[in-house]
């Protein structure tokens, strides 16, 4: 299940919570009860949707790592029969060594080793007599079996079609939510501040406080002034490395005249 969802479902439980505070009060009022029961409703197949895509999710992680086991499996049955077949001569004389190739999908990989199995069934105790177990053939068997379901598994719906469950329950709890929180607005003996909780509790993540570390911003008629500036001094005989400007000498009177 992603987060995304969690925190859907986590904010729902907050706000069906604070509906149970003011239960008493929404449930008077007219269409109030029929409201707070379909929310409740809503909110249950919620969690009944989180646990369905959840224990889905677990089944294809272990269908993922079966099929990893059973594929490495079948490749090597299918690498031991072809090696067996180089040097076991098929009743009726002729006959080439099967194909040691790895099949390139998983779809190849059953039908070669469906192949092999009905090939080495006909000739078993010759191939028995040359490296073939007694008994492989039935664990070669049992093993594409197992590999189909892992598949199967692999490739269910029911993960989305969870999700998909979620998000209609979502709505539904959304909508009675959305007139829980009119009945409040309207009401003029609601519970104080039950409607601000409520919009508060209903937030799909709420805020969170600034730690100490995080600067305040100032408050309202409070102004701040900015730190002066550092004053410049001139270093007399520092080098510079600018090139100094250039000053003119003002004509003598005498010549000017």
């Amino acid at each position: 299940m992603d987060k995304r969802r969690r925190k859907k479902l986590q904010s729902h439980k907050r706000g069906l919570a604070l509906v149970d505070e003011h239960r008493t009060f929404l449930t008077s009022t007219p269409g109030g009860a029929a409201i707070v029961a379909a929310l409740d409703q809503a909110v249950a197949d919620e969690s009944t949707a989180i646990v369905d895509q959840e224990s889905h999710a677990s089944e294809e992680r272990s269908a993922s790592a079966l099929l990893r086991t059973l594929r490495r499996a079948l490749r090597d049955g299918v690498k031991h029969i072809a090696a067996v077949s180089a040097v076991v001569m098929p009743a009726g004389g002729t006959g080439a060594p099967f194909d040691s190739s790895r099949p390139p999908n998983d779809d190849q990989l059953i039908g070669r080793v469906a192949f092999l199995h009905a090939a080495v069934s006909a000739d078993l105790e010759a191939y028995t007599k040359f490296g073939i177990q007694p008994g492989r053939l039935d664990a070669l068997a049992g093993e594409v079996a197992a590999f189909k379901k892992a598949k199967a598994a692999l490739t269910s719906k029911q993960h989305a079609e969870a999700g998909d469950r979620f998000d209609q329950a979502f709505e539904r709890a959304n909508q009675a939510f959305a007139i829980l929180e009119g009945i409040l607005a309207t009401s003029p003996d609601a519970p104080a501040g039950a409607l601000d909780a409520l919009r508060a509790t209903t937030r799909i993540g709420p805020r969170i406080r600034p730690d100490d570390s995080t600067p305040e911003a100032p408050g309202e008629g409070t102004t701040t002034t900015p730190a002066p500036a550092a004053p410049v001094t001139s270093l007399t005989g520092a080098e510079t490395t600018h090139t100094p400007a250039v000053t003119t000498t003002p004509p003598d009177r005498q010549e000017a005249a």
